[in-house]
């Protein structure tokens, strides 16, 4: 009797800034087949067809290699899927979530798919996307009023519409002194040049843009021979409300983690950090103080630690996500949803910790503090620093980016916040697939 044939399956994307969506979309994807193999696009097949990616080609690229559910990779796969792609895959069929893409012929990127009866739909994770997070970034490059159209609260991190983060960054908001707000834009454009060294050149053209947008009125509309704000066309209406919220669950969670218990026998490894943004040089990091046990537990920071530690609009992904993300990593055993930033005898004890690993080496800004953090575990002789295989990564260098890409990132944005707002618009319990 002859032995079934594996079942194999095809998803692609840009993965850029990943996040539970993504991971989301990988876990259901191989829940549908026996081996699943993941594609992922060029920085120039993406470029063509959506918007220049924010991370670099080798950063997403070598991410995939630490996530959970992969089984193959294919690398530089076309931005629309055809027959071709299946076969080089050796798939049986092609996974996309329900919120379809458009290509640069402006037709859907998966029709071939589809036609050829072989496109398999999934769910799309709702509340969470790379133009929500770009959103995000785009609004540290200047100070936020108080009213700021998002939500901001010790347990959730900070929350915003893609469009208002656009709006926000293009002008002030109507109801205050705009002398007032424009020379603390100006002031916070100067202070991120500092931070994030920003060349002079750089830095005067962003002034000069946010000076030339000081005059509320919505983008991309013209003014009347007075100098006024001509009346908007017929059906123009801002977005007034934002994208919904990730609904991080138990069973989502559950369905993330290893449910794996340390024995007696292991060596228990121990890393923490805040994991914003989930990167390569943080897998590679989880990778490497893996191999320094048999059991990786991983503490991850609460937002508003990281907010006292680092600023009010950090982190950028709230808790919930951080941890969906790390839990998406395969070499993590175990995590710890709002760890103590300081290593304690009693974490050491309830754990049996035999290893506390840091990074090393890289741009993030270190300070006394951070070594007072790890006394306990030095003082105990199980501290270890492992050297970052990625030094020029981490958070601030991908707000860099946004910064210096701003305009790029802006007219992305505003793209892709419409066609999200027609997805959710359209979202109904009778049309949307059952989640895999």
């Amino acid at each position: 009797m002859s032995e079934t044939k594996p079942v194999r399956g095809y998803i692609d994307g840009c993965f850029d800034i990943m996040h539970s969506g993504h991971y989301n979309a990988i876990r259901q994807a191989k829940s549908i087949c026996d081996v699943l193999v993941v594609g992922i696009h060029s920085d120039q097949e993406i470029a063509d067809n959506k918007s220049v990616p924010v991370m670099k080609q080798d950063e997403r690229y070598c991410l995939l290699d630490h996530i959970k559910w992969i089984d193959e990779i294919l690398y530089d796969v076309p931005y629309s899927p055809e027959i071709a792609t299946l076969e080089r895959a050796r798939a049986d069929f092609c996974i996309h979530g329900d919120d379809m893409p458009v290509n640069a012929q402006g037709v859907c990127a998966y029709d071939e798919m589809r036609d050829a009866g072989r496109l398999r739909i999934i769910k799309r994770t709702e509340g969470v996307s790379t133009t929500d997070l770009i959103g995000r970034l785009l609004t540290l490059s200047r100070n936020q009023p108080a009213d700021f159209a998002g939500q901001q609260s010790p347990n959730m991190g900070y929350r915003i519409s893609s469009e208002a983060a656009i709006e926000q960054c293009m002008m002030p908001t109507a109801h205050v002194d705009l002398s007032e707000t424009l020379r603390e834009a100006l002031l916070a454009v100067d202070q991120l040049s500092e931070s994030y060294k920003v060349s002079e050149e750089d830095r005067r053209s962003l002034k000069e843009k946010i000076t030339a947008a000081a005059v509320p009125e919505p983008t991309g509309s013209t003014r009347s021979e007075e100098g006024l704000p001509a009346a908007q066309p017929a059906g123009y209406q801002q977005r007034t409300k934002a994208p919904v919220q990730l609904l991080a669950s138990t069973r989502r969670i559950r369905e993330f983690s290893t449910a794996k218990q340390p024995t007696s026998e292991d060596r228990v490894v121990y890393a923490c950090g805040s994991f914003d943004m989930f990167h390569v040089g943080h897998a590679e990091f989880l990778k490497e103080a893996r191999s320094l046990g048999t059991f990786l537990l991983v503490g991850i920071y609460d937002d508003a630690s990281i907010s006292r530690a680092r600023g009010q609009n950090l982190p950028v992904m709230n808790l919930n996500e951080r941890v969906l993300n790390v839990c998406a990593c395969k070499w993590v055993d175990e995590v710890i949803i709002g760890a103590p930033r300081y290593i304690t005898e009693d974490l050491i004890k309830t754990w049996d910790i035999h290893v506390v690993a840091r990074g090393s080496g890289h741009l993030r800004i270190t300070g006394s503090m951070q070594s007072e953090r790890f006394e306990v575990a030095q003082g105990k002789g199980i501290f270890r620093e492992i050297a970052s295989k990625w030094p020029e990564l981490c958070h601030d260098t991908v707000v860099e980016r946004i910064i210096h890409g701003r305009e790029t990132y802006l007219a992305r944005n505003k793209d892709r916040a419409k066609r999200e707002d027609v997805y959710y618009d359209a979202k109904k319990p009778s049309n949307s697939p059952a989640e895999a």
